[in-house]
């Protein structure tokens, strides 16, 4: 039990020492990441596309 608690003071502790992210920061990188999965998105279906049309030609 007592590792428990000591366990629990600990984490409570570390997390006081965390800097936690601004509002605006979140946004950001949220609006970084949707813009990079959108163009990864489009660069997966444009590069699928092609290959396809181009497997079609080929049989």
């Amino acid at each position: 039990m007592n590792r428990i608690l000591r366990y629990l003071r600990n984490s409570r502790a570390e997390l006081r020492r965390v800097t936690w992210p601004t509002r605006s920061e979140v946004l950001q990188s949220t609006e970084a990441t949707l813009v990079f999965v959108l163009l990864t998105a489009l660069f997966l279906l444009i590069a699928d596309t092609t290959l396809g049309n181009l497997i079609g030609l080929i049989t």
